[in-house]
């Protein structure tokens, strides 16, 4: 019988330190944005493409220690972006829509111990991530530039409540974002700040909701030549509300953290069109009732 609430424990723990029900969410740290952040891109199609890998760990105790877990995350995803600007204003504003699908690689260990009784879990699942839904704003002026973001995080991956690995977090995430950029093209200083709020709804397959989150995401970007530029990207993340479930068997979470690393931009004409390579990497420096780790992506962008 020991072994078997021990399980059960282990399953439930273990979930509840992946995703924002204890350890992560749908906000991504780096993942608003690096170059000319609040700029309005040119009308028509743009693409991106994103492959983000992550690799952290928690480790939390839960009953006054009565459970401990030690909980590995590895993250790889490809994140796909199709943008389109129609040419048209809304309320005065030159307006943009965007898709984004994923697929992604998820690879979780935990170690959980229940009073004496300890175990191991380990499981791995590649397969669809969650499609975010966009709809941008613009207003600049002069060399300052000013964006209103609206993100859906729709849950359209792979996820299931038995599993300890999933694709898909399996709750939606509304968000609405507020960006400035300072873009002086004659010095090459590219100086950007975001500040986004997110509601999740509840995870209707563990009667588990995650709370309300605000972030504020910066880029710090020095032009070397007009093709190669340097940045300093990072996060600061806050729940101002925390995660809630029936049964409460585990406590509430409210995490928070922050994190900075380098950034490295790349600009070459293929074709006739400007093609943007970005490199960056973000390390977590403080983590509290979040997963803490490391963040990294390899991109390209272009528009057609």
């Amino acid at each position: 019988m020991t072994r078997i609430v021990l399980l059960l424990v282990l399953i439930l723990a273990a979930n509840q330190a992946y995703a924002a029900e204890g350890g992560l969410s749908n906000y991504i740290p780096a993942f608003y944005g690096d170059l000319a952040l609040a700029v309005e891109p040119p009308d028509g199609f743009s693409f991106r493409n994103d492959v983000f890998y992550f690799s952290g760990d928690i480790g939390e105790s839960f009953r006054s220690g009565d459970i401990k877990a030690n909980v590995d995350v590895t993250l790889v995803y490809d994140y796909l972006s199709f943008l389109y600007k129609p040419g048209f204003k809304v309320f005065g504003a030159p307006v943009a829509f965007a898709i984004t699908p994923a697929i992604g690689h998820a690879d979780i260990e935990a170690d959980i111990k229940v009073g004496e009784v300890s175990g191991n879990l380990n499981d791995d699942h590649t397969g669809l991530g969650d499609t975010t839904l966009s709809a941008m704003f613009y207003w600049n002026h002069e060399k300052f530039h000013f964006s209103l973001n609206n993100y859906i995080v729709t849950p359209t991956g792979d996820y299931d409540a038995d599993d300890l690995a999933n694709t898909g977090l399996n709750y939606w995430t509304f968000e609405v974002d507020v960006a400035a950029t300072y873009l002086n093209e004659e010095t090459g200083q590219d100086y950007s700040i975001l500040v986004g709020y997110g509601y999740n709804t509840e995870n209707e397959d563990t009667d588990y909701q995650s709370g309300d989150e605000v972030h504020l995401d910066f880029v710090l970007n020095q032009f070397i030549t007009e093709s190669f530029a340097i940045g300093i990207n990072g996060y600061f993340y806050k729940q101002i509300g925390a995660d809630s479930s029936d049964g409460d068997l585990l406590g509430s979470f409210k995490g928070e953290g922050a994190g900075i690393g380098p950034a490295i931009y790349y600009i070459k004409e293929i074709s006739g069109k400007d093609v943007y390579f970005i490199a960056k990497w973000v390390h977590d420096y403080h983590a509290e009732n979040r997963v803490k780790g490391d963040y990294a992506y390899a991109s390209f962008a272009l528009s057609f």
